[in-house]
């Protein structure tokens, strides 16, 4: 059988845009110690606390269910979202070229400094490692270190151009008629919610799984060579 690539690109970009929100519902959802949280509505997330975030650090089982599992799965969802902001472009390039190319370029920079956000706040969790006459020290050490300044601020701030980019290409796809107006709409609602509701786990997971509502028709329809 004749291997062909572009058939093979095609069915990972469709993948990828099916697998991308799934792996963002799975983050929020790990962050939720129960189904009832996703009812809890709130319009902004609390401030963090270091002690409470040090007490779970050195919680080894706590630690990996709530912090290092969920932050590790947003991790290794960043070259699944750069896939997926691709295959956007890639079918929005043929009716909205200028759309895909700024859209698709926003979102693979800001996954580029999502993953370097994340990868920030999973080197916390050495903190939880230390030994128990130390952990009352390391409460203020962690406090510095979350604290929104230089570099963690910096990647923070340009992890947005990764939703507004999916924002700028739903755009796009609404005003062509490539793809169901609606699952444009449902892109664009979907990105804004996690913009705008940051780490606001039980609003982000609904805008995750409104993100998955409006790409999976496009990645089957892509998976299937429609595009």
């Amino acid at each position: 059988m004749r291997f062909d690539p572009t058939s093979t690109l095609r069915a990972v970009g469709g993948l990828s845009l099916v697998v991308f929100p799934l792996m963002f519902m799975a983050v929020f959802a790990l962050h939720m110690e129960s189904p009832a949280e996703i009812f809890q509505f709130k319009l902004r997330h609390d401030p963090y606390d270091a002690t409470e975030i040090m007490m779970s650090l050195t919680d080894p089982a706590r630690s990996q269910r709530y912090y290092v599992l969920p932050h590790m799965l947003g991790y290794l969802s960043m070259p699944v979202l750069i896939c997926a902001a691709l295959s956007l472009g890639y079918i929005l390039f043929r009716a909205k070229p200028w759309f895909a190319i700024i859209g698709a370029t926003m979102t693979c920079i800001g996954a580029v400094f999502m993953a370097g956000m994340l990868a920030m706040w999973l080197s916390f969790a050495a903190l939880g490692n230390v030994s128990a006459e130390h952990v009352a020290g390391a409460i203020p050490a962690l406090g510095a270190l979350m604290e929104m300044q230089g570099p963690l601020l910096l990647s923070t701030v340009l992890t947005g151009f990764s939703l507004l980019g999916l924002m700028v290409m739903a755009v796009g796809l609404f005003l062509s008629d490539l793809v169901p107006k609606w699952c444009a709409v449902m892109i664009f609602v979907g990105s804004l919610m996690m913009s705008v509701f940051i780490d606001v786990d039980n609003l982000m997971f609904i805008g995750a799984l409104v993100t998955f509502v409006g790409m999976a028709p496009i990645g089957w329809m892509l998976f299937r060579g429609q595009y």
